[in-house]
């Protein structure tokens, strides 16, 4: 039973993580810029995240589902704020770049360090109620699954939800690194002015279906 709450876990993650949102519109667009190990930084926070989401979800699932009854407007509106701020600063930042074509890209300073981009990216994440709800939805069908100890299955649960999540959380970094050898400064520029334009469109989205 134990391998069958890993398996959901993992196919849980692995679908929430697959659809292309605002978060893995960021994380390329970070990884485009700053390269490998801050793209592996965000999609770390990403999954990581995740992982939290799953096994808070699991243990106090009816607690977690009154409070974003209460509460889930707010975080929404919050979340749309934080996605709009990144939205507005990814645009503005490669607008600027935009009259200095010579200026390599990787000298923006947002973002700057894997750890200011971890930090940045659960932040980001953890504001999106769409993902706490998201595990709310199958909660049920994952507490059928029979087994004698609670906290292991609440942990093999998280920890399926954590692998299939970061499996293409790294997929994403990966792809955004190897864009990045070929695409010249015109080229990233042009990817960070869609990547700002998705997410701001995304936050008003959310802001608007909170509201």
């Amino acid at each position: 039973m134990i391998n069958d709450l890993f398996a959901i876990g993992f196919f849980a993650g692995l679908a929430l993580a697959i659809p292309v949102g605002p978060m893995a519109i960021m994380l390329i667009n970070t990884t485009l810029e700053k390269g490998w190990r801050t793209g592996v930084a965000g999609a770390s926070a990403l999954a990581t995240v995740d992982f939290l989401y799953a096994l808070t979800v699991f243990l106090l699932g009816h607690a977690i589902s009154s409070f974003f009854a209460i509460w889930g407007q707010l975080l929404s509106l919050l979340g749309a704020a934080v996605l709009l701020f990144l939205g507005v600063t990814t645009l503005l930042r490669n607008l600027r770049l935009i009259r200095h074509a010579g200026t390599d890209v990787t000298e923006s300073k947002y973002a700057s360090t894997p750890v200011k981009t971890f930090f940045l990216f659960a932040g980001a994440t953890i504001l999106n109620p769409p993902t706490a709800l998201y595990f709310l939805g199958i909660a049920p069908s994952v507490a059928q699954v029979e087994t004698d100890n609670f906290l292991i299955s609440a942990l093999v649960f998280a920890l399926g939800v954590f692998v299939g999540s970061i499996i293409w959380q790294q997929t994403l970094a990966l792809a955004g690194t190897t864009l990045r050898k070929f695409a010249q400064n015109r080229v990233r520029i042009f990817f960070g002015l869609l990547g700002g334009t998705l997410i701001i469109a995304l936050a008003v989205a959310l802001a608007i279906r909170a509201i």
